[in-house]
């Protein structure tokens, strides 16, 4: 059960990479088909972003409140309908309210199956599975990037937004029937004993459940506004640490993917030879947020080394760009360290909250990095529209990532102490500080 958890989110993941990154590989075809300008594909691009931050600062507290499996459900049935829809467009309203909205669903995607997997994965396994999990979100790149070198010119641009609806409708459906929710989000809103016990049951068969027994959880449900609660204690410089650093890093990672193909094309590469270094691109990141959670759980230091390291890169690829060989392997590279960045972070965050404002923490995170990823295509838009030339342009894009490696050199995990054994539900995932006991009556 937890082996198909992860796989269901990580589908999940992949598909909304796709739909994410498919407007930045179709801008090209829809800029001469709707006749746009260059600052208005930066209205474009950061149209689903804004909705994505909204999304993620609302879905993530409801997925606290209400479950992560219902939110994550009807967040990608939402993105999945309005991308269908996005094929249809014929003016550039349309799109940006349809690229809008579909963000909106997409916004609770990310904050509801990070804090269930985190749930269902022992602590000790959390950051390699956690990193390995955000994989699927540039893999999406991957595919879209691949299929858009051959369907765009067979079929036209319209046809990345019928795949990227199609499927995710199609995958909401699987995961009604075959995703639980949280076991300790369970305990804590005090379902029904027979429910948290058949889940028990279906992770361990062996175990001895009988009739009347309850269930603890250390971690309660807190009163009031959760947010609150990311900034009491000793968490609140961690938190502002996570916001800033996930703002560059976002803001990098997305306005690297929405430009690269245009800004290529200007430099004077063909449109298919841009989709397939968006898909390197992307293939790079990959590889480095597969390696992530299994690098950073034994060098402190990965993340700072990335973002310096993806700050060069970039800037590299801007004064590159031909022989288009040479910028591709760069782009590959730089894919590679913004995705090791990128997925550290991803792990990193629920690390520092408790199952009770887990979603919340992971949410507004990822809000304030959406915040970062809709100002990012605007600002590139808006150099490119003035003039400035691909290699500026480029080293515009990178650069914050040298800010980023400051903050997050500073980010600190204090590990909490478990309060009790706990060998049955160490294999579902708790770590210390939210044991979760069965006690008989």
């Amino acid at each position: 059960m937890q082996i198909r958890i992860i796989v269901l989110c990580g589908l999940v993941a992949l598909l909304e990479g796709f739909d994410v990154l498919a407007i930045g590989v179709a801008a090209p075809a829809m800029a001469g088909s709707l006749h746009l300008a260059p600052n208005q594909l930066g209205a474009v691009f950061s149209a689903a972003v804004l909705g994505l931050m909204l999304g993620a600062f609302a879905l993530g507290p409801m997925a606290d409140r209400f479950g992560r499996k219902w939110v994550l459900v009807g967040s990608t049935a939402t993105f999945g309908v309005l991308t269908l829809c996005t094929a249809g467009v014929v003016a550039l309203q349309q799109i940006l309210l349809l690229r809008f909205l579909a963000g909106l669903g997409m916004g609770g995607v990310v904050p509801s199956f990070i804090s269930l997997v985190a749930e269902y994965t022992p602590s000790s396994r959390r950051q390699a599975v956690l990193g390995l999990l955000w994989a699927g979100f540039p893999l999406g790149g991957v595919v879209v990037g691949l299929v858009a070198s051959r369907a765009i010119d067979a079929f036209g641009w319209q046809s990345l937004f019928y795949i990227g609806g199609i499927l995710p409708l199609s995958l909401s459906m699987v995961l009604i029937w075959a995703l639980p929710d949280s076991i300790q989000f369970l305990v804590m809103r005090g379902a029904a004993w027979q429910e948290i016990r058949n889940l028990l049951i279906r992770i361990d068969p062996t175990v001895n459940l009988q009739a009347g027994y309850q269930s603890l959880t250390d971690d309660a449900k807190k009163p009031g506004v959760p947010l609150w609660e990311l900034f009491s204690a000793s968490r609140a410089g961690g938190t502002v640490l996570l916001w800033v650093s996930y703002f560059i890093t976002f803001m990098i990672l997305v306005s690297s993917s929405a430009w690269v193909p245009t800004l290529l094309q200007r430099a004077g590469t063909s449109g298919a030879q841009s989709s397939l270094a968006m898909a390197l691109f992307a293939f790079g990141g990959v590889f480095g947020t597969s390696l992530a959670g299994f690098v950073m759980s034994r060098f402190a230091r990965v993340l700072p080394a990335a973002l310096v390291c993806s700050a060069v890169t970039l800037a590299g690829v801007g004064y590159v760009s031909q022989p288009i060989v040479l910028a591709i392997m760069l782009l590959g590279l730089a894919g590679f360290f913004l995705g090791l960045a990128s997925s550290g972070l991803i792990a990193l965050a629920p690390l520092l909250y408790s199952t009770a404002i887990r979603s919340t923490g992971v949410g507004w995170a990822m809000g304030v990095g959406r915040l970062g990823s809709f100002i990012g295509p605007l600002v590139i838009g808006s150099l490119v529209s003035r003039g400035w030339r691909v290699a500026d342009s480029f080293t515009v894009i990178g650069a914050p990532a040298l800010c980023a490696a400051l903050f997050t050199s500073l980010i600190q995990i204090s590990p909490r102490k478990p309060t009790g054994p706990a060998p049955l539900m160490e294999k579902a995932g708790t770590n210390g500080g939210e044991s979760l006991h069965q006690t008989g009556r």
